[in-house]
């Protein structure tokens, strides 16, 4: 009995070190590494500015700045398609991660009260990406078996591609590259605006001359490209949809704002800039509600609420737009020195 029970902790052991040693290999070689979520392994402490929110939130705060001339500590919360749900549950885990009297932005975009994703591939593929940032306490999606099967030991949940473990080690992009890639998954394939053409464009830092229109700016091919990639998001935001003003999404965002409130957090609401090739979609009446809701809360829980969506000095200049709703690497250092000199909030946060 006593070699049969060595036996089997011993075969235990052996199958144990084998799983671990095929989980390094295949992680090594696996394409997908979600290295979007590396940057949570720096979150630093005594964060004193920070902005939640989707890819919007993502593509339009460049806090570098505040970091790299005023020595300031400050983080960029948001992941493509994150809604308030996991908004909360990382603001909830790094809540003591933050310095008293912190700004922090909250973006709210047309979708931020119902669902980007909506197929279940979608669905999963952003739930299982905060078992690698969240604690089990503090996501709302917990499973266990998720956690183990796809987390813990993705081998076991591999499928087909197991065999990349007869694949070369992948080598991975690097944080500061990785940066630079914040066009939701379907879209990856656009070039955006490159540095040659914003350039050559004869506008300034504020824009292009009144008198110009977009196509003679840009030329009709790049302003047809925005135009598809416009439509393209109106669809994956508005259509198949029945509801877009659900009822737990505006809880978690004022259950966020309350978390803030109760942590000496300034919270701001922000809509980031799109352009006319976006907006052009987006009926009245659903501005009206959109601006309804986001009022109400703002007057209720008694904090601003900024609108950038339709600014002027954004909608028609493409030279800061990676796509028809996304500011590029160039609008992002525009919108925040913007937003630190016309924002009181964080205006005054930074002249403390």
């Amino acid at each position: 009995m006593k070699s049969i029970l060595v036996k089997s902790v011993l075969a235990v052991c052996i199958t144990l070190f084998c799983l671990f040693y095929l989980d390094i290999m295949y992680e090594q070689k696996s394409s997908d590494p979600i290295a979007e979520v590396n940057k949570f392994n720096f979150v630093p402490d005594g964060i004193q500015v920070a902005n939640m929110g989707s890819s919007h939130g993502e593509a339009a705060f460049n806090w570098d700045p505040l970091i790299h001339e005023r020595n300031m500590k400050c983080f960029n919360f948001a992941l493509t398609s994150q809604g308030y749900q996991y908004d909360y549950a990382l603001l909830n885990m790094h809540k003591e991660d933050f310095a008293e009297g912190s700004v922090v932005f909250i973006p709210v975009s047309y979708f931020s009260f119902n669902t980007e994703a909506v197929t279940p591939e979608d669905i999963e593929a952003i739930s299982v990406r905060y078992y690698r940032i969240l604690s089990p306490q503090y996501n709302p999606d917990y499973s266990l078996y998720k956690d183990l099967v796809a987390i813990r030991f993705p081998i076991l949940s591999a499928g087909d591609k197991i065999f990349d473990l007869f694949k070369p080690p992948i080598t991975f992009p690097s944080l500061s590259e990785n940066r630079q890639n914040i066009v939701y998954a379907a879209e990856l394939g656009s070039e955006g605006i490159s540095e040659n053409n914003a350039d050559s464009a004869p506008g300034t830092a504020s824009g292009p001359p009144a008198a110009a229109s977009p196509e003679e700016i840009y030329g009709a091919e790049k302003i047809q490209e925005f135009e598809s990639k416009g439509l393209a998001r109106y669809q994956r935001h508005f259509e198949n949809k029945t509801n877009y003003f659900e009822e737990d999404k505006k809880q978690y965002l004022i259950d966020m704002i309350q978390l803030c409130k109760d942590n000496d957090i300034t919270p701001v609401l922000i809509t980031t800039p799109f352009t006319i090739y976006y907006n052009q979609y987006v009926s009245e009446q659903f501005l009206n509600d959109f601006y309804n809701t986001i009022n109400e809360i703002a007057a209720a829980q008694g904090i601003s609420y900024y609108n950038y969506s339709h600014d002027e000095r954004f909608v028609t200049n493409l030279q800061y737009f990676g796509d028809a709703d996304h500011l590029n690497p160039e609008g992002a250092v525009y919108f925040t020195n913007l937003i630190m000199e016309e924002i009181p909030e964080l205006k005054d946060f930074l002249n403390k």
